[in-house]
């Protein structure tokens, strides 16, 4: 589009024009297929894309014309040569250049080590040496291809364009997935939900622009990478350096723009994956037990409102948690959490965790003094829930950290003269949970959580998820889901639209909800969106019939927590549904030592204040004290 033109200058467009150039689909196949890959040399004879075609030669050739790819004739790096070899061959070019060692690592290191060396004896240069081993592993290789690194950079901006929706499904992506996504689509896989895409807001404002948001996702990637491997002292690290760069650029650049962006439009400035890099510094100090640091990083990212205010309610938990426990300044912690329960960002779930929190404080040994402060605490007007324990064979324990049971197979759980002696299957808690449901009646019963209750609003709200007139949330053709749908603004975006919806479900007899139900999923089924999960219901006729028994009151109850708040009322869902003609029930499954989170005990109580039957299930193991947890 004219305004993403701008995005680029005449150097990416050529690349970007040599790429849509690419003549037949092998290439284009080819092509995605290596930019998924590692930027590094790749032996052509290892690559096995036979849907491509046995003999990728010519299309690596007509690509390293376009400049899209780097042949063997580019690589001039002794140790990227190397790197190709496998141990036997490395092994012939060791003995070639008399270089003893046995591993594939410490020939490497051997014989670099000696392309590197200089003669003493006034034989060969390092150079003459290096260009010798050069050529010779090179011929050991064969052909080689590498994806050239500059027009790649400019495709992966390019893409970022399309894959806006996966920054918003909070993951900051690379585009790297979205490559394939496209080509999926052209080839007819993925098939998204019919929209009219509709742009009036300039997101970014010129090139330095998208580079720095493409920076900035860079930055937090490779951060998570090394969390996620452990490396906790290298995360730190990086994620400094990167802290400091990125406050360097912002505060040249002024966040006046970004505050009068839409907010579901915030998450693509650099600002806003800045806030988050600095978040998930947050846990890279707390797991090093820098928790003073962490207590300051903490306090600056509540001290800004223009990013991520979502995330707030687990930033004030987390500060309030480590003052408390960790620096033992129980003072600033009471004041920490009535700041948050202030904050009018904080959602029920956080709310319920910081008032656990302030009750905890208040009933501890040193708490007295500060229940004067305390009492000013808004009640909680969350009850308990009825507890269930359910005991089965406990499975040898399987190292997966989840507990396994042992159930007797359906037929041996109704004939009562056979028990004890029939067949076993070895089964999760849930699975036991819906046995012992079964056995009370409910012959129905699904194990979805928070999908269950996505699918049915989902199907409910399709045309309105995905009605035009609405700026901005559409603004390329590979969209599962409209922009603004985990944010506060999708209601109030399309509020007059959902309360008639959520009027007509109220008032929708079992009939009325089942033919809704059915209209779409004739119209839609397998359209890509996170909200339904087209394989949770075993067909169209089990979700009908589990509407029919919710009935239109409930659901339409459920639908408005959603349409309102799905960011947060997506998580913390029940684990277990279970119904027959008359009656339904939720249950929260709870294995050995699991307890119920803030955000499921939040929807337990309003699930029943809306009218539904909940429990908590508790599977023990025989044997074991089967006392209620709660």
């Amino acid at each position: 589009g004219g305004e993403d033109r701008e995005l680029f200058n005449e150097e990416d467009h050529s690349w970007i024009t040599a790429f849509l150039q690419l003549s037949g689909t092998g290439n284009l196949k080819l092509y995605v297929r290596l930019f998924q890959r590692k930027l590094i040399w790749l032996k052509v004879n290892k690559l096995d894309y036979a849907e491509i075609g046995l003999d990728l030669i010519p299309y690596i050739r007509e690509m390293g014309k376009a400049g899209l790819l780097q042949t063997e004739s580019d690589l001039q790096d002794v140790s990227e040569s190397l790197d190709l070899l496998s141990g036997p061959e490395m092994k012939v070019l060791a003995k070639r250049f008399l270089v003893p060692g046995s591993g594939r690592r410490e020939l490497m290191t051997s014989l670099l080590r000696l392309s590197r060396q200089r003669s003493l004896f006034g034989g060969l240069t390092s150079s003459t040496t290096g260009s010798m081993m050069m050529k010779r592993a090179k011929e050991l290789a064969g052909n080689c291809v590498r994806v050239a690194r500059a027009p790649r950079a400019v495709l992966s901006r390019l893409l970022l364009l399309f894959s806006l929706t996966d920054a918003v499904e909070e993951e900051a992506s690379s585009g790297q997935n979205q490559m394939s996504t496209v080509l999926l689509v052209n080839m007819g896989r993925v098939t998204f939900p019919q929209y009219k895409v509709a742009r009036k807001t300039t997101i970014f404002r010129n090139r330095d622009d998208l580079i720095r948001y493409e920076t900035a996702g860079h930055a937090l990637r490779d951060v998570k990478v090394l969390m996620e491997s452990g490396h906790w002292e290298d995360a730190l690290e990086l994620y400094k350096n990167s802290r400091d760069e990125q406050s360097q650029a912002a505060a040249s650049n002024d966040s006046r723009f970004d505050r009068e962006l839409p907010v579901y439009l915030r998450c693509f400035t650099a600002g806003w994956v800045h806030v988050r890099l600095r978040s998930h510094g947050v846990e890279i100090l707390q797991r090093l037990r820098l928790y003073q640091e962490a207590v300051e990083e903490l306090r600056a990212l509540l001290a800004q409102t223009v990013y991520c205010a979502a995330s707030r309610g687990r930033w004030w938990d987390r500060l309030a948690l480590n003052l408390h426990q960790h620096l033992k300044q129980t003072e600033q912690a009471v004041h920490c959490i009535l700041e948050g329960l202030d904050d009018g960002h904080v959602r029920p779930g956080h709310r319920l965790a910081l008032h656990q929190r302030a009750t905890r404080l208040r009933d501890s040994p040193g708490g007295k003094k500060w229940q004067p402060l305390l009492l000013t605490l808004p009640a909680s007007s969350i009850g308990d829930v009825p507890h269930v324990t359910v005991k089965g064979k406990l499975c040898p324990q399987t190292g997966t950290g989840n507990s396994f049971f042992l159930l007797e197979t359906a037929e041996n759980i109704n004939s009562l003269e056979k028990k004890g002696d029939g067949a076993m299957v070895i089964c999760s808690v849930e699975q036991l949970a819906l046995a012992h449901y079964r056995q009370q009646g409910f012959d129905q019963g699904i194990h979805g959580e928070g999908a269950t209750f996505t699918t049915l609003f989902g199907l409910l709200f399709w045309d309105i998820i995905f009605m035009d007139g609405i700026p901005d949330v559409f603004r390329n053709s590979y969209q599962a889901f409209p922009l603004d749908l985990y944010t506060d603004c999708f209601y109030t975006n399309r509020r007059e639209a959902v309360d008639s919806r959520l009027e007509l479900v109220r008032e929708a007899s079992p009939l009325t909800l089942q033919s809704l139900i059915a209209d779409v999923w004739r119209s839609q089924e397998g359209k890509a969106t996170p909200l339904v999960t087209w394989q949770l219901f075993s067909s169209l006729q089990q979700a009908q019939s589990l509407v029919s028994s919710l009935g239109g009151a409930f659901l339409s109850g459920v639908c408005e927590r959603l349409v309102k708040d799905l960011r947060h009322y997506r998580a913390g869902l029940p684990d277990l549904v279970v119904w027959n003609s008359n009656s339904f029930k939720f249950a929260e499954v709870k294995g050995p030592n699991d307890r119920l989170s803030p955000k499921q005990t939040v929807w337990l109580h309003e699930l029943r204040q809306l009218g539904a039957e909940v429990e908590v299930c508790h599977v023990t193991a025989v044997g074991a004290r089967s006392t209620r947890l709660s």
